[in-house]
């Protein structure tokens, strides 16, 4: 093995043992913080108030400049390059500019993820509509009603849910009412919140096996420390965050290790995948296109990440969007710097 084959699987293997380690403690920070400094309920929500959140909103716009440099800058025209050499060899037809290739693979992947969150969202909303009941016309003023025990008075924000002493809800629709048997127990609420907590997980996670693909196949020392700075630059965020909803929803410990870990170890799975295609690649011209056609939707889900779950989500929320844009433009600028000053293994 040359010493460049060393050194491009000892990166790999870097990256592949740094990714899920520090994901998986930035994940768990909020957790330790609270055990070490007993914060109580005012600090932790404090983490999600109005200032905290424009400094996370502020440091994930910068990640979505940095993923945005890292697409367009250095990835798509290494596929493009790589697209030239599939159909200079046979393994793509060459249908000329009417198809480019790097395109239409970078499209599909984009597709496919949108495709898996649809399903996942669709599932959310199923789960939903079977733990709960909703009222047709629900009316927003506040009202006092009676509890049926004791008659007791108190103040509710829906003046269509009274609940009664079996644990069921009395929906009252205009003039009509109508008894669910929905059982509001802590540990129902509890499992419904682990299953929207587990389904997160899943989605980001898809999104970060892919991103891993990207890695795995890359075939430069520098351009493989390149993608794992950018793909930090917002999972480490988005662990931090994580982190901070899930002790705010008041998770057990062991799951928030468990769902971290999972989210960490999506893109060390992910690099292995693209690994294993690049070295099974070398057998033969076919399969090293079939590594072409996943580095393509490898990059598509990039670039789904960078604009649906990082900047749609982001310009949504009410901060200052000029520092927003700022934030893009600063870490797109500066991981477009970054890709000049590293020189090419090549």
């Amino acid at each position: 093995m040359s010493e460049d084959k060393k050194d491009l699987n000892t990166a790999r293997i870097c990256v592949m043992v740094l990714l899920p380690t520090i994901t998986l403690a930035f994940g768990v920070l909020p957790t330790w913080l609270a055990q070490i400094f007993k914060w109580d309920k005012k600090t932790i929500d404090g983490l999600k108030g109005k200032r905290a959140q424009s400094y996370f909103s502020l440091l994930l716009c910068f990640a979505g400049g940095v993923l945005m440099a890292t697409v367009f800058m250095h990835l798509l025209p290494e596929l493009e390059n790589d697209c030239k050499e599939q159909v200079e060899i046979g393994n793509l037809p060459d249908l000329g500019e009417a198809v480019p290739w790097a395109m239409l693979f970078l499209s599909c992947g984009f597709f496919f993820v949108y495709f898996v969150e649809e399903l996942a969202h669709s599932f959310v909303t199923w789960q939903k509509k079977g733990k709960s009941f909703k009222p047709a016309q629900p009316t927003p003023s506040i009202v006092e009603i009676e509890m049926n025990s004791g008659k007791t008075k108190y103040t509710v924000e829906d003046p269509n849910k009274t609940e009664l002493q079996d644990g069921s809800l009395r929906i009252q629709v205009g003039c009509c009412a109508v008894q669910e048997h929905i059982i509001l127990d802590e540990d129902e609420h509890s499992v419904m919140s682990n299953v929207r907590n587990v389904l997160t997980i899943l989605a980001l996670s898809c999104h970060c096996f892919f991103e891993g693909f990207a890695v795995g196949m890359e075939d430069t020392t520098a351009g493989i420390w390149y993608l794992f700075s950018a793909i930090s630059s917002h999972k480490y965020v988005l662990s931090f965050c994580i982190g901070v909803e899930m002790l705010a929803c008041n998770t057990k410990t062991i799951l928030i290790y468990i769902y971290t870990g999972i989210f960490g170890l999506s893109s060390t799975f992910g690099i292995a995948g693209g690994w294993i295609i690049v070295e099974t690649g070398s057998e033969g011209a076919e399969k090293h296109a079939a590594a072409v056609v996943l580095q393509g939707m490898a990059m598509g889900t990039i670039l789904y990440v960078t604009f649906f779950e990082i900047l749609q989500n982001e310009k949504s929320k009410r901060q200052n969007s000029y520092l927003q844009l700022a934030s893009i433009i600063i870490g797109f600028v500066c991981m477009s710097l970054l890709m000049s000053l590293v020189p090419d293994d090549d």
